[in-house]
C-alpha cells in the first residue's frame, strides 16, 4: 500500500481552545506532542483524555471534537484553517499550551480493502502502552519534521505516515483486548492459526489441502477447521479462494502477465477453472475484468 494525498497541520493551541471536525474521507490521525486534551465522538466511547504521546486514528468519516476543557468554545475546522501559516495553525486564548499534529491521507482502495475490512473504525494508542522503539522513533521523527521545513520534509512526512500506519496496525494486532479481532487479522493474531495463514499468503500457487494446512498449524483437520471458522468467519479453503481472487485482481492490473500465468500464480493449473472461480467471486471473467480496467472512463 502507498499513501496518497497526504496532508498535515501542526496545531499550537493555548487554553481555552476547542476544534470541531466534521470527519474526512480516508485515514485521519492525531498525535499529541505535548499538553492534554479531551476527545469526544458522537457514536464513540465516553470522552477520552489525551496526553503527550497518545495517538488516535479514524478509518472512516467520523466527526469528532477535541478541546482543552468541557465548555470551551469550539471552532469549526474551516475557521481554524484560516489561521494557518505554512503548515502551522495557532488557536486559543493564551493559557496552558497543547501541541498536536493532525494528519490525513488516502490509501489505494483495492490494496487496502482486506486491511480496512478487519480494522476498527477508531483506534487509540496510549503512550503508556508498551510500544516498540521503532514506533517511538517514527512518532519522534514525525514530531520533529512537522516542526520545521527542512529540505525534502514533505517527502519525509509521506513516508512517515506510511510507517505510522503500519506500526499502528501492528500495535493493534498485539493489543490484548476483550473485543476479538476479525478476519485474517484475527487468524494472524492467533498463535495456533498464524503459521497456516502465513503459509497460504506466502505461496498461493501451492496445492493446499485442508490436511496440509492443518499440518502447518499443528492441529487435527477438525480442530483446525473449527478454530479457523470461529476466528475468521470462513472455512480455511473458502478463505484461501477469497485471498487468491484478491491477489488475482491485483495481478490483472499489471501488463505483461497472461491470464494463464496469473491463474497459475494463484493456484489454478487450468485456465478454465480459474475463469469459473474468478467469475463466481468477482462477477466477471478475468478477461472482462482486465478490459474494464483499461476502458476509458466516462
Amino acid at each position: 500500500m502507498r499513501v496518497e494525498k497526504a496532508m498535515f497541520t501542526r496545531v499550537e493551541a493555548t487554553a481555552p481552545w476547542g476544534i470541531s471536525s466534521p470527519g474526512e474521507r480516508g485515514v485521519k490521525f492525531v498525535l499529541v506532542v505535548r499538553g492534554t486534551s479531551t476527545l469526544t465522538m458522537p457514536d464513540g466511547p465516553a470522552p477520552i483524555v489525551l496526553r503527550g504521546g497518545d495517538v488516535f486514528i479514524t478509518l472512516s468519516e467520523t466527526p469528532y471534537e477535541i478541546y482543552d476543557e468541557p465548555g470551551s468554545r469550539l471552532l469549526d475546522c474551516a475557521e481554524v484553517l484560516a489561521t494557518q501559516v505554512d503548515d502551522t495553525m495557532v488557536v486559543g486564548g493564551g493559557g496552558a499550551p497543547t501541541t498536536f499534529i493532525s494528519g490525513a491521507f488516502h490509501i489505494d482502495d483495492p490494496d487496502a480493502r482486506p486491511l480496512f475490512s478487519v480494522m476498527p473504525r477508531f483506534l487509540l494508542l496510549r503512550a503508556e502502552e508498551e510500544r516498540t522503539r521503532a514506533f517511538e522513533s517514527v512518532l519522534d521523527m514525525l514530531s520533529r519534521e512537522t516542526g520545521r521545513r527542512a529540505m525534502g520534509f514533505e517527502a519525509m512526512i509521506g513516508r512517515l505516515f506510511e510507517l505510522l500506519f503500519i506500526h499502528a496496525v501492528r500495535a493493534y494486532a498485539d493489543q490484548e483486548t476483550a473485543i476479538p479481532k476479525r478476519g485474517w487479522l484475527g487468524a494472524i493474531s492467533d498463535a495456533q492459526l498464524r503459521d497456516a495463514v502465513r503459509a497460504m499468503h506466502g505461496d498461493l500457487a501451492h496445492d493446499w489441502t485442508l490436511e496440509s494446512l492443518a499440518k502447518q498449524a499443528g492441529m487435527s483437520r477438525s480442530a483446525f477447521t473449527a478454530r479457523f471458522k470461529q476466528s475468521v468467519g470462513q472455512t480455511p479453503l473458502d478463505y484461501l479462494t477469497r485471498w487468491r481472487m484478491h491477489r488475482a485482481t491485483q495481478l490483472l492490473q499489471r501488463d505483461g502477465l497472461s491470464l494463464a500465468e496469473i491463474g497459475r500464480s494463484v493456484g489454478y493449473r487450468s485456465e478454465a477453472a480459474f475463469n469459473r472461480t474468478f467469475k463466481r467471486a468477482i462477477g466477471a471473467t478475468p478477461g472482462q475484468y482486465r478490459r474494464d480496467l483499461s476502458a476509458p472512463k466516462a
